[in-house]
């Protein structure tokens, strides 16, 4: 071992507390990397495998192949495997049997054997029986299990279909005919089936011979399918091999073939099939994107946008706290032991040797702490992800949640804390060789007046010569407000002293990780509570209905409307039936109508627009549109009036019903959220009937040429007519809103659209609205299968109204995925805030006590010349307080910037997403910052002070 290497040895062994806190923050750096890696590819991992075994694991498939198309997939070098679909035909189920079980069948060749591990194409699922396995087996949709078909192109000897039936499929072409030109093109399951009756018409032709064979199964058909190839109700046979050569060379357009591939990188399918759908005028083809997303495909969404946008800051944060964490470290460490390199250098040691010093120890301080991070990422990985479990198997629709340890992740990890390391050190490691060595000695390098106040020195010096004056320094204004120790507090902190900026820098990254870990944890929380609605207190909703078929129409009336006082005593009498059930839990019940309302200038806020289906306001400042407006339960609406705090004198009275508008939406138009309040005030609106106009309606009220209302309607010929506002409105019913909301009650579903609430002894103001429903609710506390009983003591109950049609909805185990989806992405959020915390404590201590304890001789001359304990602390807290001002508030721009750069992330997906100071975090961030100053100077003075004053003195580097 060198004498370098020994001297780095009795260095870090002689700095214990330098060296621990180094190690610690190496390790929390590096552990935060490991665990964001393993949480990534673990996550990633599960929702590939979910995905792959819902789906099937092939990238591509190519539809409608010739054969140039085949050859050119099978010339091209990234393909690993592939398999594929023939569809043999399409089979008439005729006129009699469309209502039931549709018109068509297609006739296809079942996913023949593929790779058990990783199969490419997922076969449907079987309900009965088994695959076919030999030629002359055929597999059928579940719902012709035991059903006699009236005659038509699918004949059985036993009239039932049921397994071992033999049937006869006849195949054909199915023509469609375009009216207006004559021209026809031939339907099948890859160009679509539906057929506008009044624009084509449609013919088949047995034309394609017959498949006779023995029923072997019966399959789930759900009609959809992740592939091309699955699309349609299909009826499936065995494939010998010969299938795909057949129907690609017969030359009919009612058979065609599908072909599904991988390759060897998952991101080369979607050129592949691009290049060859392009090159051929009838293949077209698909990327199976649900799948490669999660291989590092990115989709073109919003939402996924902002999730990358999030991860990238996130990723910059990570890094910056372990650069100066590090960093910070190995500059106190070479400020530390100036004299010791001054003296190395003057026993002849190179610059190249003293750099080398400072490596080695970086590198046996990452030896130590890497492994550790590693060990404690993973092991916080394996904690959390068994805490979570449940909610990351919601969350990823895996059956298990797993933590996949990924040497690559490890690696990187590891590779990225040894970057760390050797880029933190490499810059103090320069500064400690380019040390001269009689400043080392002399311990002038860090300790000199900055250049500013050189040059304000030597213009007093100046001036007073001028005057016949002899030069004498001023106490300046720290001097004057806290005397001598203030003066050399500020004459400490005016030198150009490399300590106090890497200490200055240190608060900096602190604070502005301890802002910004917060701030991210705000922004995940609202991200998640607005794109999860949990519904919470309704776990099995009712959806009651007196106009539907399950009704005996007694309540319903002319045009759709109900008898709106005789719905409610049923629902009141029902109501009451059902809250007597053992623990059942109602929460009252609503019914709910539309109604086309005008509103003043005067009640609007600008987010009226943002609703779902809003107009613009008018020219005078009125809005037009629709609104939910819902009576609830008397009892409900005691419950929510007094809530709200409002007064039940007022809003209760039967003579004058007041209304509560809901002022908090929440809309996402399939891409992005918004949040929405579109009231600012109380007020009266206006619900309108309009005149009767032959059957036709009222499309909208709309400025005028004359500044005044008009109303838009369209006659049968489409052509677009206006009346005057007058003339199109029969009848106005003024409701006053009383209150504004945040919330609806619980029996009130939560909407896009404006919302109005109404007690049910209000019933008659719903005589010009139109009627949708009622719906009462459930709270069984999230257990879903209590909500099962439930809903079937309820069925017994219905029986008895008649009057009533009664739809049922459970909806607990899917508020259960939700919650436990939400409750994990915030985990994951605070233990990165937890983390970087941590990291931005451990950066804070590090380096101001080490920075202070640097200054032992400093501080034992000080005393040694006459400065008392109490001048002594004012001093310390002069210069401390300084250190927090500069850094806070470089921190604070810092975290400014982070924050920002969160809101432009976040404006992608949630479009009313405002910015806002992150109040909380910057009070948090102080006063943790202020607690770690505090003791990491009780700590480092305890250090300093336990040692002699001479000793201190006399102290040496070595």
């Amino acid at each position: 071992m060198s004498i370098f290497s020994r001297f780095t040895l009795k260095s870090l062994s002689r700095n214990r507390t330098r060296t621990v806190v180094s190690i610690m923050g190496v390790a929390l750096s590096v552990a935060l990397i490991t665990a964001v890696l393993t949480s990534v590819v673990s996550l990633s991992r599960m929702l590939i495998e979910r995905t792959a075994a819902d789906e099937g694991w092939w990238y591509g498939e190519l539809a409608d192949v010739t054969p140039e198309s085949f050859d050119a997939l099978m010339d091209e070098p990234g393909i690993t495997s592939w398999t594929s679909i023939s569809d043999l035909g399409t089979v008439s189920l005729g006129d009699e049997n469309s209502s039931l079980f549709g018109s068509y069948l297609y006739a296809k060749t079942w996913p023949t054997a593929q790779d058990e591990a990783e199969p490419l194409l997922v076969a449907p699922e079987l309900v009965a029986g088994r695959a076919p396995e030999a030629p002359g087996e055929i597999v059928l949709p579940h719902y012709l299990q035991n059903v006699e078909l009236a005659p038509c192109g699918l004949s059985a000897e036993d009239k039932t279909i049921g397994i071992g039936s033999t049937v006869t499929l006849d195949l054909g072409t199915r023509t469609v005919q375009n009216l207006d030109d004559g021209t026809t093109y031939t339907a099948t399951s890859y160009n679509g089936s539906y057929v506008d009756e009044a624009t084509q018409r449609e013919s088949f032709a047995a034309d394609l011979g017959q498949i006779t064979g023995t029923v072997v199964g019966f399959y789930r058909s759900y009609g959809v399918s992740s592939t091309i190839a699955l699309q349609g109700n299909s009826a499936y046979v065995f494939d010998d091999g010969s299938a795909l050569e057949r129907v690609v060379s017969d030359g009919s357009e009612a058979t065609w073939a599908s072909v599904l591939f991988r390759t060897e990188d998952p991101a080369a399918a979607e050129q592949i099939v691009d290049s060859i759908s392009n090159a051929s005028s009838s293949t077209g083809g698909s990327v199976h994107s649900s799948l490669i997303r999660w291989m590092g495909a990115t989709p073109d969404t919003a939402i996924w946008n902002t999730l990358y946008q999030i991860a990238a800051i996130l990723a910059a944060v990570v890094v910056i706290a372990g650069v100066s964490l590090v960093y910070n470290s190995f500059a106190i460490s070479v400020a530390e032991r100036t004299r010791q390199f001054g003296l190395l250098s003057s026993l002849g040691a190179s610059r190249r040797q003293l750099r080398r010093t400072v490596l080695t120890e970086a590198l046996l301080i990452g030896a130590a702490g890497i492994p550790a991070g590693l060990v404690l990422g993973l092991a916080g990985c394996f904690v959390v992800f068994g805490l979570l479990r449940e909610g990351l198997i919601a969350f990823t629709g895996s059956t298990t949640a797993t933590v996949a340890v990924s040497p690559a992740a490890l690696a990187v990890a590891a590779a990225l804390g040894m970057v760390t390391l050797l880029v933190s050190a490499w810059i103090p490691a320069i500064r400690a060789s380019r040390v001269s060595a009689v400043d080392a000695i002399r311990q002038t390098q860090d300790v000199r007046l900055s250049r500013t106040a050189l040059r304000a020195q030597r213009r007093a010096a100046r001036r007073a010569g001028k005057h016949g004056q002899t030069y004498r320094r001023s106490l300046g204004i720290a001097g004057r407000l806290f005397g001598v120790p203030g003066f050399i507090a500020h004459k400490n902190l005016s030198r150009s002293s490399s300590k106090g900026r890497v200490t200055v820098a240190a608060l900096a990254v602190s604070v502005a990780l301890l802002i910004t870990s917060g701030s991210i944890a705000d922004v995940m929380s609202y991200a998640s509570d607005t794109a999860v609605n949990t519904m919470e207190g309704q776990d099995l909703v009712l959806y009651i209905d007196a106009t539907g078929a399950g009704a005996d129409q007694t309540l319903a009336l002319a045009d759709g409307k109900v008898d709106g006082e005789g719905m409610q005593r049923a629902l009141a009498r029902y109501y009451a039936d059902a809250s007597a059930l053992e623990d059942a839990h109602p929460n009252g019940y609503s019914t709910s109508y539309v109604a086309d309302m005008i509103v003043p200038a005067r009640m609007l806020d600008d987010d009226i627009t943002g609703l779902d289906g809003s107009a613009n306001v008018h020219s005078d400042g009125t809005w037009y549109g629709s609104a939910y407006v819902y009576f609830v339960d008397d009892a409900t609406w005691r419950a929510y009036v007094d809530e709200l705090g409002l007064s039940e004198d007022a809003f209760c009275d039967t003579a004058r019903p007041l209304a509560i508008a809901v002022n908090s939406y929440t809309t996402n138009d399939g891409e992005t959220y918004a949040s929405w309040k579109p009231f600012k005030d109380t007020g009266t609106v206006e619900f309108l009937e309009f005149t009767d106009l032959d059957g036709r309606f009222i499309a909208s009220i709309e400025d005028g040429p004359d500044g005044t209302l008009q109303a838009l309607y369209y006659d049968d010929r489409g052509e677009a007519h206006y009346l005057p506002y007058d003339e199109a409105v029969a009848r106005e019913d003024a409701v006053e809103v009383g209150a504004l909301a945040d919330h609806a009650p619980v029996c009130v579903d939560p909407s896009g659209t404006l919302q109005l609430i109404l007690p049910a002894s209000a019933i008659a103001l719903s005589a010009n609205t139109g009627y949708l429903h009622a719906s009462l609710s459930f709270d069984t506390g999230g257990n879903a299968a209590r909500a099962a009983e439930l809903e079937d003591e309820l069925k017994g109950i219905a029986a008895d109204y008649p009057e009533l049609d009664f739809t049922y909805t459970n909806i607990a185990e899917g508020k259960l995925q939700a919650r436990l989806m939400a409750t994990t992405v915030n985990t994951f959020i605070y233990c990165f805030a937890i983390i970087t915390g941590l990291i931005a404590v451990t950066n804070v201590f590090n380096t101001l006590a080490n920075a202070l304890m640097l200054r032992r001789r400093e501080f034992a001359m000080l005393k040694s010349v006459g400065m008392g304990n109490r001048a002594f602390r004012r001093m310390i807290a002069y210069e401390c307080a300084s250190y927090a001002l500069r850094g806070f508030a470089i921190g604070f721009v810092l975290a400014l910037l982070a924050s920002y750069g969160f809101y432009q992330a976040m404006m992608l997906s949630y479009s009313t997403y405002e910015f806002q100071l992150p109040v909380v975090q910057i009070a948090v961030s102080l006063v943790v910052v202020l607690a770690v100053i505090v003791v990491s100077v009780v700590y480092a003075l305890r250090k300093s002070q336990s040692e002699n004053i001479v000793e201190a003195l006399r102290a040496d580097a070595i």
